[in-house]
């Protein structure tokens, strides 16, 4: 057995990158360290899909010294630190708190067993290969989206039950009909909509993405494309404890003394508001998942 150890931010950071290698994330991101000495100890870390406020008072509270997310904090290149707004407000919160902020994001889309496989995963694809390249993705099962099949041809509403489940959404814009038989699927997590024409090419009977247009979900009805939009939200989530269970086992084999958190709080920005009679003029009455 190895001796225990308390890793650094540059040694979790390392270690993410065998799951999600830098040069696999896109030219346009900004993912890796985004606040932190890269040599300061990490004894709790959190992870979460987002940099938010929220993320931010809960690592403060549990003593975390390391935050991971998938969304990066810094997209653009700050031109000051007005702390009235609120990139440069988060961003001095976790300098202040001298809690490190790392993101793995595209990087963590094409890789193997990141975003786009375990979404696969949920929805029960097999034979699963990357629907694109990205742009340095010429590993094998590396790329943006997946598209596989199914173990045998199923009716659409029956995998919709299996994606609000899987995905713990009650509430799914679906384009098709819910006899349409479906074999095979391509999927991308969180905002995915450009490609959509990618699963037509390659025989997809069905897209399932998040933020999907309303131009590409009317071209997709008339192609006989079925669609279903879970989410940017609900469709990237699933890989944080993911991510976590990742980082207990590396530690664990690493000899680290680390304990690896998930904020279950976290959850989408959009609440879902029923009307539950329109012909009554009944209040609309709102609820978040």
């Amino acid at each position: 057995m190895l001796p225990s150890t308390t890793p650094t931010v540059i040694d979790v950071l390392n270690t993410l990158l065998e799951l999600a290698p830098a040069h696999l994330a896109e030219s346009w991101d900004n993912s890796g360290l985004q606040a932190g000495h890269p040599h300061s100890p990490v004894a709790r870390l959190l992870v979460a899909l987002d940099p938010t406020e929220q993320v931010l008072e809960a690592a403060a509270e549990h003593g975390i010294q390391m935050v991971v997310t998938h969304h990066p904090l810094l997209f653009s290149p700050l031109k000051s630190i007005d702390l009235s707004q609120r990139i440069p407000g988060i961003l001095t919160g976790f300098l202040k708190k001298q809690i490190a902020l790392v993101s793995c994001h595209t990087n963590l889309d094409s890789s193997r067993g990141g975003v786009n496989d375990i979404l696969a995963a949920i929805i029960g694809l097999s034979s699963t290969r990357p629907l694109i390249q990205g742009e340095n993705t010429e590993r094998e099962g590396t790329g943006l989206g997946r598209i596989g099949s199914f173990d045998r041809p199923r009716r659409l509403e029956e995998i919709v039950k299996i994606i609000s489940n899987g995905l713990n959404i009650p509430c799914l814009p679906v384009v098709g009909r819910p006899d349409q038989v479906i074999s095979t699927a391509a999927v991308c997590g969180g905002s995915g909509s450009d490609l959509w024409l990618h699963a037509v090419r390659q025989g997809a009977d069905l897209f399932v993405s998040g933020e999907i247009k309303h131009h590409v979900a009317k071209e997709a009805e008339q192609l006989g494309l079925a669609v279903v939009d879970g989410g940017h939200f609900h469709t990237e989530w699933p890989v944080v404890p993911a991510v976590a269970e990742y980082l207990r086992e590396k530690a664990t084999r690493k000899g680290w003394r680390l304990e690896v958190m998930v904020l279950k709080e976290e959850k989408s920005p959009f609440t879902f508001w029923i009307n539950e009679d329109t012909r009554s003029g009944h209040a609309i009455r709102p609820f978040s998942i």
